[in-house]
């Protein structure tokens, strides 16, 4: 327990230097006259591919051990290109459009298959075919929607959506490993129970409240501090319960390959994806909540 604390406390720290370094770098390049004034996010973007290039690996093994198979080039490069298009468009200066998104899925699909087709492993390819298109798309989306988050509306919104996430991930961890009894979905994590839901339920609310109002103080977090206490409760409620459903989606993976973790990339945690997964399947749903805000 002291060690899995240890090692959050650094997590958390890490987290916090990069949103504070992408802050600084935004509003450094801002006042210079350079190619580079306009493209923001850099930061997030290289720490998001380098996080994706890490859940790609644990989930190929995952696969592996499922008797189903992850083409490796297609699906790698579909993942990195899905999970940072907001920022390869930003980069060249070209708008995120529903149109640019269907080529890209367009392009990928027929790369996968293309890779299917050299390999030459037809008994396989409708596993195959399938698990690195759902690979692609897990990591693809919520990375790109993390990212979009950012680019829209900025860093502090990226720090409330991670704050309120992880903060009920840790009230749902600690109290049902204190108290829990009612167990949630046993089939799928036998750890989980109604007592660490509701723990972390309430814990998002007060942070969704409490991270609005602070991160609103800030420079740049105009959009947070106009919402009411009582919808920052409630799009912590709502980023709350995403993020804990998420999990339950990454461990149901994880159980069908037999595995408890996806990785043992950090101590006490588990890998990359074990500490991503709420965040990847939560970020589409914190995307339409401040975009509707910001109406």
């Amino acid at each position: 327990m002291a060690k899995r604390i240890i090692f959050g406390m650094l997590m958390i720290a890490g987290v916090a230097a990069l949103l504070v370094l992408d802050w600084w770098l935004e509003h450094r390049l801002a006042a210079r006259t350079t190619a580079l004034a306009a493209v923001r996010g850099i930061p997030v973007a290289a720490a998001m591919a380098l996080l994706l290039l890490k859940a790609f690996l644990e989930l190929e093994r995952l696969c592996a051990a499922s008797t189903a198979r992850v083409l490796p080039i297609s699906g790698l490069a579909g993942s990195l290109a899905l999970g940072l298009l907001p920022f390869w468009t930003q980069l060249v200066g070209m708008p995120l459009t529903s149109v640019s998104l269907t080529v890209l899925l367009a392009i990928i699909l027929m790369l996968i298959f293309a890779e299917q087709m050299v390999r030459r492993l037809p008994a396989e390819a409708l596993g195959a075919v399938a698990c690195t298109l759902l690979v692609v798309v897990y990591l693809g989306v919520g990375g790109a929607m993390v990212l979009q988050m950012r680019l829209s509306f900025g860093v502090q919104a990226i720090a409330f959506f991670l704050i309120v996430v992880k903060l009920t991930d840790m009230a749902a961890y600690f109290v049902g490993s204190a108290i829990g009894r009612h167990k949630l979905v046993p089939a799928i994590s036998p750890g989980k129970s109604w007592e660490g839901l509701a723990a972390g339920l309430i814990a998002a609310a007060g942070a969704g409240a409490a991270a609005a109002r602070l991160l609103g103080m800030t420079e740049g977090g105009q959009q947070l501090a106009r919402l009411p206490l009582w919808q920052a409760a409630v799009f912590g409620l709502a980023l709350g319960l995403a993020g804990q459903f998420a999990d339950l989606c990454e461990s149901l993976l994880k159980r069908s390959a037999g595995a408890k973790d996806s990785g043992a990339a950090v101590p006490e945690f588990g890998g990359v994806l074990d500490i991503i997964d709420s965040v990847l399947l939560a970020a589409p749903v914190a995307y339409i909540l401040l975009a509707a805000a910001a109406k």
